[in-house]
């Protein structure tokens, strides 16, 4: 096992939380195995709570509380680790994101820029409208490709 990374705990609320959770893990006699065997999680998992790399969950600081028997301190504790500046919802995504190596997105029913042909989107109006008949179909995608496009901006038809 790696030795634990040494933190300042008032770095911020996450790291302080990290240090509190292994010290009291450690006042408990307990190694990362052993509470995460009792807490029913990894103990690379406890171990990245405790590096300050995840961010706290409140279901976890609950368990860890009850084994450790630290009333509410890590629940507590846990409330100010996930404050963020960006909304709740939002905010393991974005804490994944600067550790990502790479964004992309996936989309199953639209290609992006040049790849776009009338044929292509005749495709995407039978495969929306497939009650529709094939002479709408064919007039709908070619207005699209018979409109002038501006050469300032490639994207925006011209009004006329």
């Amino acid at each position: 096992m790696p030795q634990p990374k040494d933190l300042d705990p008032y770095a911020d609320a996450r790291s302080f939380y990290g240090s509190e959770l292994r010290r009291l893990r450690e006042a408990a006699g307990m190694s990362q195995t052993e509470l995460g065997d009792k807490a029913f999680c990894s103990d690379t998992y406890i171990g990245l709570f405790e590096m300050a790399e995840r961010r706290p969950q409140e279901e976890m600081s609950r368990a860890f509380d009850e084994l450790l028997g630290s009333g509410r301190h890590l629940q507590r504790l846990c409330r100010l680790a996930r404050k963020s500046k960006v909304a709740g919802y939002f905010a393991d995504a974005a804490e994944l994101q600067l550790r990502a190596s790479s964004i992309e997105s996936y989309t199953s029913m639209v290609v992006l820029g040049l790849l776009q042909t009338a044929s292509y989107a005749r495709a995407l109006t039978r495969a929306a409208h497939p009650f529709a008949d094939a002479a709408s179909s064919k007039d709908t995608s070619g207005r699209a490709w018979s409109a002038p496009v501006s050469s300032t901006h490639p994207r925006r038809p011209c009004s006329g």
